[in-house]
């Protein structure tokens, strides 16, 4: 704020209308500086409010902008918290050392160190009704390579309904497959089966549970004058059905499952793959249907395992190859027995088995199948997450492959397999 000039001009004027003595002069200016400096010093003070205001809103337009961004990194917050509270990651590691005494299965003496299996699995929720899961898959058998095992979205919310819906890349629930070993099941072996589906589904508090499923199988029919490419469509399904309850002293769970292309597992398919019943694609004439039955109990600290699995009739010899060309009908049984016990303090499992196939002598190179074999087992959870295991296992070649490989001049009798495995879990 400044004081206008006029004002002291008109003060001057009305002093100096009156005539006046030097003395007085001498006075009145004086008097006149002092109103100068008086107003000076009022100037100064107007000028350092001013200053003093335009300080205050600078400071309240920075605790504006300070508001702002703290609002804003605390909804950035909110969300990743929300991110990061709707995916679930784990996975698991495992690593083998194993030796193989055999006569003409996989060499004399074998050894080897390898990771074995790497999983790492991700699930993501949006909302109260949808699951989106992957799960990446290295195996030792794969050429080092990871793929992508399982990719599916699940549409369920078991406080509402008890029924769900599945769709994409997944395995489909033909045979349980549950076992103590570090070897796969023979069931494993025959029937396991990773396909492109959309399932639908029911799980009810009672134990009741059940799907059906559908996919366009990697073994095609070929019926008349149809190729593998003309039939190339969405006709294989499957139903599966089981019960299952626990309580403080005892578990069950009992089911089947039906499939009507057993040939389409990933072990059947390739001795379907090639046949050239299809101008050179592999295909059979008929589909073959597949049956799978399994009961797991659990008394206290025991547990027994018993599963089987078989194809619901022959392949044809034009159909799938064999050792002599006979008519195959692909068969596998697993039964185990388990006790669960505390081993200087830690968890432990101690498990027999006994498993044994039919018809799966495919060619005389393949050495993946044995007639039966019998199998112990021991693991103990060493660390946090943490397993050892240690298994042994004698297995039989089929009788078929012995003839056929001694008729070459070449021994196939029994393999002597030990294994290690560590396995972390996370």
């Amino acid at each position: 704020m400044k004081l206008k000039p006029i004002t002291l001009a008109l003060v001057c004027a009305g002093i100096l209308s009156q005539p006046v003595l030097a003395d007085d002069m001498s006075e009145l200016k004086a008097q006149l500086q002092a109103m100068q400096q008086q107003m000076q010093a009022m100037q100064n003070k107007l000028d350092a409010q001013d200053a003093s205001l335009r300080k205050q809103e600078e400071v309240s337009t920075q605790i504006q902008h300070q508001q702002a961004n703290r609002n804003k990194d605390k909804d950035a917050r909110s969300v990743a918290h929300q991110v990061a509270d709707s995916i679930s990651i784990g996975g698991v590691i495992e690593v083998v050392a194993n030796n193989t005494d055999s006569t003409g299965w996989s060499g004399e003496t074998e050894s080897d160190i390898v990771l074995d299996t790497f999983e790492l699995g991700i699930e993501a929720s949006a909302g109260d009704w949808v699951t989106g899961n992957v799960l990446f898959l290295y195996e030792d058998a794969d050429d080092d390579n990871l793929n992508v095992d399982e990719a599916f979205i699940t549409i369920a919310n078991s406080e509402v309904t008890p029924f769900y819906a599945s769709a994409g890349r997944l395995y489909v629930p033909f045979g349980n497959f549950e076992s103590n070993m570090i070897s796969d099941p023979a069931t494993l072996t025959l029937a396991e089966t990773r396909e492109d589906v959309v399932q639908v589904g029911f799980e009810l508090d009672a134990g009741f549970y059940g799907s059906a499923y559908i996919f366009n199988g990697d073994a095609d029919e070929a019926k008349g004058s149809y190729s593998s490419i003309d039939n190339n469509k969405i006709d294989n399904y499957g139903l599966n059905f089981g019960y299952a309850m626990e309580n403080d002293s005892f578990g069950l769970d009992v089911g089947m499952g039906y499939i009507n292309n057993i040939g389409t597992s990933d072990t059947l398919q390739d001795a379907v793959d090639g046949n050239g019943l299809c101008a050179g694609d592999g295909c059979l004439d008929d589909y073959v249907g597949g049956m799978s039955l399994h009961a797991i109990a659990t008394f206290g600290q025991f547990n027994l395992i018993g599963e089987y699995i078989t194809a619901l009739d022959d392949f044809e010899a034009s159909e799938i190859s064999s050792v002599n060309g006979d008519k195959l009908k692909p068969q596998a049984w697993n039964i185990e027995g388990a006790y669960n016990f505390e081993l200087a303090g830690k968890e432990a499992v101690v498990a027999l088995g006994y498993q044994k196939t039919k018809d799966m002598y495919f060619d005389v190179d393949t050495t993946d199948f044995y007639e039966k074999a019998w199998l112990a087992s021991i693991s103990v959870g060493i660390l946090e997450n943490t397993t050892l295991a240690a298994e042994w296992r004698h297995a039989t070649g089929y009788s078929e492959v012995k003839s056929a490989r001694r008729a070459a001049g070449d021994e196939f009798e029994n393999e002597d397999l030990l294994q290690l495995k560590l396995s972390y879990e996370f």
